[in-house]
């Protein structure tokens, strides 16, 4: 996102979003192993939470900008077409969703099934929800 295009704004908050998803990655996994005492689980649940954010806070930006002066995020182009927002937020309930699964005492497969289903559903929900950036 360093693309001189974009607003001053995103570009800040892509910087930021690393490092947020790095600690929300690492806070996710000390909270998740001492919910679940799972370390694989912990790790996954932890990646995507900290992607989720790392989506989410750019896209939260981009649409935090005036119509007028915004460009879309998926005119970047190492950016995808799909929805960012939505996909942030899919991922932090899939992780969310996988946590509590795996904690009410059901199995890994299990666990990460419920995950991916609840994550594409709240895709869907939020793709339609929320303005595109």
């Amino acid at each position: 996102m360093s693309e001189g295009s974009f607003h001053e704004s995103v570009v800040a908050a892509d910087r930021w979003s690393k490092a947020l998803a790095l600690v929300v990655a690492i806070l996710a996994f000390l909270a998740v192993r001492e919910v679940v005492v799972d370390v694989q689980v912990a790790s996954i649940v932890a990646a995507i939470a900290g992607i989720g954010v790392r989506l989410y806070v750019p896209y939260h930006a981009s649409v935090r900008v005036p119509e007028s002066e915004r460009k879309p995020l998926a005119e970047h182009p190492t950016a995808g077409t799909y929805h960012h927002g939505a996909a942030g937020i899919a991922l932090v309930v899939a992780s969310l969703a996988v946590t509590g699964v795996f904690g009410l005492g059901h199995g890994f497969i299990t666990a990460i099934g419920v995950g991916v289903m609840s994550g594409g559903v709240a895709y869907v929900v939020s793709s339609s929800a929320l303005p595109t950036a």
